[in-house]
């Protein structure tokens, strides 16, 4: 089987695409995260992973709007403890340092650590092993890189500093992806499943669709809301709940639920994820 994340090699995206599907599978990366919902959609590889939210920095914003326009099903999940190092090239050191490379997400998870040290500069860049890559095709002594210590190893760095993240407890959950729903999914163990949806704008809408999983004791784990493209702030909204929508409870919520909105799409029914720390070495 072939899976496919993007981002260099080292990248977390990398590490969580190790951890959940294993030695087994033939594992590529891919320049952009819209080139993984592609690659899922037109059947190239068979299943992809995006990182979705972090403990610290929220929601990937972009990847839920890929979700919905890529059609690509949720069939899985991970959540992988997030340790951030700050890694230069060989003759760098702490004082040398003047720019700061990584993704977006990772230097709002080092913020705190940033804010301390204000001589260094953020630079946004595609991805964190990207940013390690490009300080070492660069060989610059005044730059440093924000990134797993798996890229540290894979690129031949220095870790200038280690476990930068604000949080301790970082963690930051990936979504798995593939071309059609689960059909043979366990429901005897934990399960989820996602979807999106809007309705009319009118007082009350929202809580009315809120509460057709209230009536029947379905817990919710997170709503997301997202401006629908070229209609303003007209908003799409992401649910996550308890159990699949094959299940009695759940199926009858969402055909519930179809009856007051405007526009419903199932994103899928999965296994509760697990919670894993990235093993690193040299390979």
């Amino acid at each position: 089987m072939k899976a496919i994340y993007a981002g260099e090699r080292g990248s977390f995206a990398e590490l969580a695409a190790r951890e959940y599907f294993g030695r087994k599978c033939r594992i590529e990366q891919v320049a952009l995260f819209e080139d993984v919902f592609n690659a899922v959609k037109k059947g190239s590889a068979v299943q992809g992973i995006v990182p979705i939210e972090n403990t610290r920095a929220g929601s990937v914003h972009h990847n839920y709007d890929l979700l919905l326009e890529s059609g690509c099903s949720i069939v899985g999940e991970l959540y992988l403890k997030i340790e951030h190092c700050l890694i230069a090239n060989r003759t760098g050191t702490l004082r040398t340092v003047r720019r700061v490379l990584s993704h977006p997400q990772a230097l709002a998870q080092c913020r705190s650590w940033l804010h301390a040290h204000r001589g260094m500069k953020p630079v946004e860049t595609v991805n964190t092993a990207a940013a390690v890559k490009r300080i070492k095709d660069e060989k610059a002594a005044d730059a440093a890189a924000i990134a797993s210590m798996q890229a540290a190893i894979d690129f031949d760095m220095k870790i200038l500093a280690r476990n930068i993240e604000d949080d301790k407890n970082n963690m930051t959950r990936f979504l798995i992806l593939a071309g059609r729903p689960n059909r043979s999914l366990d429901t005897a163990r934990p399960v989820k499943s996602s979807i999106v949806f809007s309705m009319k704008n009118i007082p009350g809408s929202l809580f009315r669709s809120l509460a057709v999983f209230s009536l029947r004791d379905i817990d919710l784990y997170k709503i997301e809301s997202r401006p629908t493209f070229g209609l303003g702030f007209h908003y799409l909204f992401y649910l996550d709940f308890e159990g699949a929508a094959t299940m009695a409870k759940q199926r009858n919520a969402l055909t519930h639920l179809q009856e007051m909105t405007t526009f419903y799409r199932f994103l899928g029914s999965y296994p509760v994820g697990r919670q894993v720390a990235p093993a690193y070495g040299r390979r």
